[in-house]
């Protein structure tokens, strides 16, 4: 783990944002910070990892690795949704390499089977093994909770209540309603940055005009507001222009909720996007696109329009996030100050960061 110095606490101290510096780059680049970041603020909150509508059926289950944590998550015989360690008790084997449905859970490397409920079964040629018990072969089961359909799992076990992390979302984005949305796709990026730095580009429209022009015709950016909701930041934008390929009026709500959570939200779909750190100087972003239309056609159209749309920024965001990162580590940089007026997103962020790393230093998390 990272070892925190003198140094370290006073920049953990929050100041208003008129005063305020940006954290210092060694919090984006030290390995010894990655691993902390890992094992004690991400395994500590909810991570995404899908939704209801993927497993509509007993015996369907989701496999995803995050944060270098296998899971499987299975909707059992009685409807209910587990999520479970994808690794076997026997050799540490995955028991599904990808998405799929069955009756039972069968590791891919020796075969030993698992019930819906996680139990063993069954292992193969185990006749004449002493002191074996099938009962203490369970595979570790984690916290996993659903709110508006979409899911989400706790690694330690002692986070808030997930409508408690979320509160306050499905409100403000009336008329949208969450509980509509149906899964359509998973893009994934891998991005040559620290997971903070993609946050806090995430947090801002200050390089909207700059870095995004196509995004700067569909955002009415004159209009683009930030309101700071605790551990969520939302920035607000009017959709604007005759060209807007989203095909409505309305707004686009833009939740970070944190640690590494983002909600793209425009009416008709919704982008649940998880930043996940690969080490220090990596991480994935991972996008799984949304909608509520029904008609196969309308939908296609929407979605083609919609993915075109998204590639493009997080290639621009993408390209940006990566020179950051080495501008970060050059030896050159260390803090910032803060643009009152376009950066109280990233204020905001990198507050609740410090808030969690204090708590860390000071023995209180």
């Amino acid at each position: 783990m990272y070892q925190w110095t003198k140094r370290d606490l006073d920049d953990m101290e929050v100041r208003p944002i008129e005063q305020a510096e940006t954290i210092p780059a060694h919090w984006f680049t030290h390995p010894d910070m990655d691993k902390t970041d890992r094992q004690l603020i991400l395994a500590k909150s909810w991570q995404y990892v899908g939704h209801e509508s993927q497993i509509a059926r007993p015996g369907d289950y989701l496999v995803d690795d995050i944060i270098g944590r296998p899971i499987l998550v299975v909707r059992n015989q009685s409807s209910d949704i587990l999520c479970f360690s994808n690794v076997c008790r026997h050799r540490g084997g995955p028991l599904a390499t990808k998405s799929g449905s069955a009756r039972m859970l069968r590791c891919v490397y020796h075969a030993w089977t698992y019930n819906l409920e996680g139990a063993l079964v069954g292992a193969p040629k185990f006749e004449g093994v002493e002191n074996f018990n099938k009962q203490d072969c369970t595979l570790p089961r984690y916290r996993m909770e659903s709110y508006e359909g979409f899911l989400f799992v706790n690694f330690s076990g002692d986070a808030p209540p997930l409508a408690q992390h979320l509160a306050g979302i499905k409100e403000t984005i009336k008329p949208i309603n969450l509980s509509d949305m149906r899964f359509y796709k998973r893009v994934v990026y891998e991005v040559s940055a620290n997971w903070k730095v993609y946050i806090d580009n995430y947090m801002e429209g200050y390089h909207i005009l700059p870095v995004h022009p196509g995004l700067a015709k569909i955002l009415d950016v004159s209009g683009y507001k930030t309101t700071i909701e605790g551990s969520k930041v939302l920035q607000y934008g009017p959709l604007a222009g005759e060209d807007n390929p989203y095909h409505t009026g309305g707004a686009a709500y833009y939740y970070q909720v944190f640690p590494n959570l983002m909600l793209n939200i425009l009416p008709g779909r919704v982008q649940m996007n998880s930043i996940l750190p690969i080490d220090a100087d990596r991480c994935l972003t991972v996008f799984d696109f949304f909608f509520s239309e029904t008609d196969v056609a309308k939908l296609d159209i929407r979605a083609k329009d919609d993915l075109e749309i998204s590639d493009v920024v997080q290639k621009e965001d993408i390209w940006i996030c990566e020179l950051i990162q080495k501008g970060l580590k050059s030896g050159t940089y260390d803090k910032g100050r803060i643009c009152v007026q376009e950066e109280r997103g990233v204020w905001a962020f990198q507050n609740n960061l410090r808030d969690a790393y204090r708590n860390l230093a000071t023995g209180k998390n």
